[in-house]
C-alpha cells in the first residue's frame, strides 16, 4: 500500500512539474487584450494550449504566433507575447516517444521579428541544457536564421536530439 502511495505522489509531482505549462503562454496572450479587434486576444489565447500539446504539429505554434502578430499588430508587447509562444516548450508523450519534435518548415515563422528563436525542450531530454540555454539566448537576441527552419537553427546551435516535423 505504501508503494502505491509513493508512486502516486511521484506521478503527481511529475504532472505538476511538466504538464500544464500551456497556461502560462495562454495568460501572456490573453494579456494582450488592448491590441487588435475586441476579443481577438482571448480567441488567440484559447488556441495556445492546443498547439503546445503532445499531439499537435510542431509547426502549429509557429503558425499561431504569426497569426497573433497579424491579428494584434506588431507592437513590442505583442511581438514579445508571440515570441514567448515560439520559445515555449511543446509537450511530448514520453510513453510514446523519447525526444521532442521541432518544426522543419523554413517558411515558419513568417514574422521577421520571430525568426531565429528556438524552443525550450523538456529538461529530461539529452542535450536539453544546450537547447534551453539557446532558447533563452534567442529570446533576448534571435539567432541569424539565414532562411533556415527552427529545426535547422537548433542543429546549428548544437542541439539535434529531436524529430523534425513539417
Amino acid at each position: 500500500m505504501q508503494t502505491k502511495s509513493v508512486i502516486l505522489v511521484a506521478f503527481a509531482t511529475l504532472g505538476q512539474a511538466r504538464f500544464g505549462q500551456e497556461g502560462a503562454i495562454q495568460n501572456i496572450i490573453q494579456g494582450l487584450s488592448a491590441f487588435g479587434p475586441a476579443g481577438a486576444a482571448g480567441t488567440l489565447a484559447g488556441q495556445t494550449p492546443g498547439v503546445l500539446l503532445a499531439g499537435a504539429n510542431a509547426c502549429a505554434k509557429l503558425e499561431l504566433a504569426d497569426e497573433i502578430v497579424a491579428t494584434l499588430g506588431n507592437d513590442p508587447e505583442v511581438i514579445a507575447g508571440a515570441a514567448a509562444l515560439v520559445a515555449a516548450e511543446k509537450n511530448f508523450n514520453p510513453f510514446a516517444q523519447d525526444i521532442p519534435t521541432i518544426c522543419s518548415n523554413a517558411a515558419l515563422p513568417a514574422t521577421p521579428e520571430l525568426r531565429g528563436i528556438v524552443p525550450l525542450v523538456d529538461p529530461a531530454v539529452a542535450g536539453a541544457d544546450v537547447q534551453n540555454a539557446n532558447s533563452a539566448q534567442s529570446l533576448a537576441n534571435p539567432f541569424a536564421d539565414g532562411g533556415l527552419s527552427v529545426a535547422d537553427i537548433s542543429k546549428a546551435q548544437g542541439f539535434d536530439n529531436f524529430t523534425e516535423q513539417a
